[in-house]
């Protein structure tokens, strides 16, 4: 599979937004990447939470018919990493997979939400904006098995070796992770994720800092099955492009079987 990152600052303006995306996903094409991995909150990121929920889009807005239109036009799959969605009397942050022929194949929505108060003063309350998700979601793109998740999800592994134990071969990590944690955590929690599991794992994030003054991490990466970095983005809005080898990962899982040594442990 050859799956393009995008990097880019994603603003209160929907409009804005995507004349960032789109100029990014014509580098995808070009790169000849058959999937484009967005980070989470592609369209709208701000601090407002009425803001925020004022341009929750529905499922046949615009702007995911545009995202359609674009993937069947240009044969690509798109993961989109998350958009703010209004479905029914709920605001999810959700994942789009948008198949090459346009069609939405698969949903995923956020489990674990931000809720904290880090020691620079920054406050979160994810929570007061967004249901959270109930469930975990694989789907398949070009034959390989895909594992979703959204930012914040990638501090419970419990849920990564769900997706392993499943059969996952690729897990992705679309994400708006802040500056102060990103610097700290972001590398660490993802190369842990791969090598843990023994899977490829694909993270896109939000860089840089929006005109509201929330900053973002971005540092885009995919890390191999044993841990090895493959390429990775600095701070700056841009495309990371890898080619990835599935067999890796049965290479890395016959040697180091994390899987079949795999227990649950319960109180």
């Amino acid at each position: 599979m050859r799956i393009s990152c995008l990097q880019y600052t994603a603003e209160p303006d929907l409009a804005l937004s995507e004349s960032r995306l789109y100029p990014l996903l014509d580098e995808a094409v070009a790169a000849r990447a058959s999937v484009a991995l967005l980070p989470e909150c592609a369209l709208f990121l701000s601090s407002d939470q009425a803001a925020s929920r004022a341009h929750a889009l529905a499922i046949d807005s615009p702007q995911v018919e545009r995202l359609r239109s674009y993937a069947s036009t240009h044969r690509i799959t798109l993961i989109v990493g998350s958009l703010m969605m209004q479905i029914d009397d709920q605001i999810l942050n959700r994942t789009l997979v948008i198949d090459a022929e346009g069609q939405i194949q698969t949903t995923y929505d956020k489990i674990h939400l931000f809720d904290v108060d880090l020691a620079s003063g920054e406050s979160y309350r994810e929570s007061a904006l967004f249901d959270a998700g109930t469930k975990p979601q694989l789907t398949r793109i070009n034959g390989w098995s895909v594992g979703l998740s959204i930012c914040f999800d990638l501090r419970f592994p419990s849920l990564y070796r769900h997706y392993a134990l499943a059969g996952a071969e690729l897990m992705v990590v679309p994400a708006a992770f802040t500056k102060t944690t990103g610097e700290a955590h972001w590398d660490t929690l993802l190369r842990a994720r791969a090598i843990e599991n023994g899977c490829f794992v694909a993270a896109a994030g939000q860089c840089g800092v929006t005109r509201e003054g929330r900053e973002t991490y971005g540092h885009s990466v995919v890390y191999d099955p044993w841990g090895l970095c493959l390429g990775k983005l600095d701070d700056s809005p841009g495309v990371l492009t890898i080619e990835m080898d599935r067999s890796k990962v049965e290479t890395v899982r016959a040697s180091v079987p994390v899987m079949s040594q795999h227990r649950d442990f319960r109180a």
